[in-house]
């Protein structure tokens, strides 16, 4: 098995891998219809009739000039739409397991292992069942293309992070910011790329050090500049983050209360911000404590997936909401609370972590416990926009899960990789590197 994963054709292989399997995944999707909020956006929608670039200058312009690419060779026909969903989802994959293995590589990790836990980890993503919905509902191609870009900005910085040349660095500087740039403009919950980047500077690159934080200012002048843009033209106006554009506000069958038992149609309103009057932000936020510990329940077990979930909105800390009867749940919900000491719980575990493999830097274990703590923070970082005080009428949707789930399968590979070899390494070899595969 090492023999495989120290193989020079070894990347050629797992791409391979994961793009035949990906399309054998989806292999029976190429023909399914436009739904829900495909209506507006794209068949409805006749800024995608032609190919203009006035329409970058809308919110989420880079996607809808994505489906007037699409109208303009196949019109409406689903197919074109699902080929190029389809081939964004393998692209991400196969950038997730680059993003991995440069990352490795800052941390100087053997070279069969970062291809294993890196290959392990984009195959989950790749195949892993919440990504049914950014893949095949057509108008989440917001999500999956807005992650196109998330990863690449930050491909783009790991490859700064190592080069010798300054002119090199500050053109891939500059690619960080256009990668960001397209991405806000694809969604705008890339809005966090700027944090990440930053972590992520800090835990592989300075390594903790506050003055390689400050040799780069460059780049987060660049990142700085974008973020006020993007709060000042677009998130402000808005009122924070959707999974609809203004342009397509729509009208919600949706109960005014938690326990009413029949659902009443509410006229058209904002689809997201603090004009929303479904549900308070204190009420969002609530809901949001359970639905986060509900999106790692999908991860884990990913049973009774649903595009359109009834889930239960909190109106109290200490009071569990109760869902309407014949609503699917794989777990009942806790008092918002309960799942408030579960997120801190693991958010202080990844902070707990990081210290931890400071003190043990070079040390066995070292490297995969900030590797843990990283993309622990990337989890709840990337879900942020969507999962705090800010209210959407949608409290919660799977598509929202499809990059913050790619650190929630990397823990999982490091954790079972770490558990296999604990189970399985002979004593005798424990502490030879050529055995151990260290």
């Amino acid at each position: 098995m090492r023999r495989l994963f120290s193989s020079s054709y070894f990347h050629f292989y797992a791409a391979l891998a994961i793009g035949l399997l990906v399309i054998a995944a989806y292999s029976n999707t190429f023909h399914s219809s436009f739904q829900f909020d495909d209506q507006p956006q794209i068949i409805q929608n006749g800024l995608i009739r032609s190919l203009s670039t006035g329409m970058l200058k809308q919110t989420r312009g880079v996607t809808y000039l994505s489906f007037a690419v699409n109208y303009a060779l196949g019109g409406l026909d689903v197919t074109g739409y699902h080929v190029v969903n389809l081939s964004i989802h393998i692209i991400n994959s196969l950038l997730a397991y680059w993003l991995l293995l440069s990352t490795f590589k800052l941390l100087d990790k053997d070279d069969a292992w970062a291809r294993r836990i890196a290959f392990f980890s984009a195959l989950i993503f790749a195949l892993h069942p919440i990504q049914t919905q950014a893949v095949t509902y057509i108008i989440q191609r917001m999500e999956s293309l807005s992650s196109l870009f998330y990863i690449a900005a930050l491909l783009f910085f790991a490859r700064a992070a190592v080069s010798d040349s300054g002119p090199k660095r500050l053109i891939l500087y500059g690619l960080v910011g256009l990668s960001y740039l397209l991405g806000f403009y694809s969604k705008e919950t890339t809005f966090t790329v700027p944090a990440v980047v930053l972590l992520y500077d800090f835990f592989f690159v300075s390594k903790g050090s506050v003055k390689g934080l400050a040799s780069r200012w460059p780049l987060y002048a660049i990142l700085a500049a974008l973020f006020v843009f993007f709060t000042m033209n677009t998130v402000m106006p808005l009122g924070g983050f959707g999974d609809v554009s203004k342009e397509s506000t729509v009208a919600e069958t949706i109960s005014p209360r938690p326990d009413a038992s029949v659902p009443v149609a509410l006229p058209k309103e904002e689809s997201a911000g603090f004009k929303v009057t479904y549900i308070s932000p204190k009420e969002y936020l609530l809901t949001q404590f359970n639905v986060v510990v509900y999106y790692l329940t999908l991860l884990a077990v990913p049973l009774n997936q649903n595009l359109d979930y009834d889930f239960p909105r909190a109106t109290g800390l200490f009071q569990a909401p109760v869902a309407r009867k014949g609503a699917a749940l794989n777990i009942p919900m806790l008092p918002p609370i309960a799942s408030l000491f579960i997120i801190l719980f693991i958010i202080g575990l990844g902070i707990y972590l990081y210290f931890k493999s400071m003190k043990e830097a070079g040390e066995r274990g070292g490297a995969e416990k900030r590797l843990i703590s990283f993309f622990i923070l990337w989890f709840f970082i990337i879900l942020s926009p969507t999962s705090s005080f800010i209210p959407i009428i949608d409290v919660i949707y799977e598509h929202r899960l499809y990059l913050p789930s790619l650190g929630f399968f990397t823990v999982f590979v490091i954790l079972a990789d770490m558990f296999l070899k604990a189970v399985f390494r002979p004593k005798s070899a424990s502490n030879n590197p050529l055995i151990s595969g260290e």
